[in-house]
Protein backbone atom coordinates (compact mmCIF):
# COMPACT_ATOMS: atom_id res chain seq x y z
CA UNK A 1 0.00 0.00 0.00
CA UNK A 2 2.90 2.22 1.13
CA UNK A 3 4.69 1.88 -2.25
CA UNK A 4 1.26 2.44 -4.45
CA UNK A 5 0.68 5.81 -2.65
CA UNK A 6 4.02 6.63 -3.25
CA UNK A 7 3.32 6.17 -6.58
CA UNK A 8 0.48 8.33 -6.67
CA UNK A 9 2.55 10.58 -5.19
CA UNK A 10 5.14 10.93 -7.90
CA UNK A 11 2.84 10.95 -11.12
CA UNK A 12 1.02 13.86 -8.88
CA UNK A 13 4.79 15.80 -8.54
CA UNK A 14 5.74 15.09 -12.34
CA UNK A 15 2.21 16.09 -13.74
CA UNK A 16 2.58 19.27 -11.68
CA UNK A 17 -0.83 18.49 -9.66
CA UNK A 18 -1.53 19.38 -5.56
CA UNK A 19 -1.28 16.17 -4.13
CA UNK A 20 -2.97 17.49 -0.93
CA UNK A 21 -6.11 18.15 -3.61
CA UNK A 22 -5.63 15.42 -5.71
CA UNK A 23 -5.82 12.96 -2.35
CA UNK A 24 -8.86 14.58 -1.21
CA UNK A 25 -10.45 14.78 -4.39
CA UNK A 26 -10.35 11.40 -4.89
CA UNK A 27 -11.01 9.74 -1.25
CA UNK A 28 -14.38 12.40 -1.54
CA UNK A 29 -15.55 11.07 -4.80
CA UNK A 30 -13.83 7.43 -4.81
CA UNK A 31 -17.27 5.64 -3.12
CA UNK A 32 -20.09 7.25 -5.49
CA UNK A 33 -17.69 6.31 -8.74
CA UNK A 34 -18.56 3.58 -11.22
CA UNK A 35 -16.31 1.16 -11.18
CA UNK A 36 -15.87 1.41 -15.05
CA UNK A 37 -14.40 5.19 -14.73
CA UNK A 38 -12.25 4.82 -11.38
CA UNK A 39 -9.32 5.48 -14.06
CA UNK A 40 -10.46 8.77 -13.98
CA UNK A 41 -9.27 9.48 -10.42
CA UNK A 42 -5.59 8.48 -11.29
CA UNK A 43 -3.20 11.48 -11.07
CA UNK A 44 -2.18 11.47 -14.81
CA UNK A 45 -5.63 11.91 -16.03
CA UNK A 46 -7.62 13.12 -12.87
CA UNK A 47 -7.08 17.06 -14.27
CA UNK A 48 -9.37 16.22 -17.31
CA UNK A 49 -11.77 14.60 -15.00
CA UNK A 50 -11.65 16.47 -11.73
CA UNK A 51 -15.08 18.85 -10.90
CA UNK A 52 -15.56 22.20 -11.53
CA UNK A 53 -14.95 24.66 -8.37
CA UNK A 54 -17.88 27.00 -8.09
CA UNK A 55 -17.87 29.93 -6.27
Amino acid sequence: MTAAMYSFMTTCKRNAINELLWLTDVLERIQSQKQKNLYQLLPNIWEMYKPTQSA
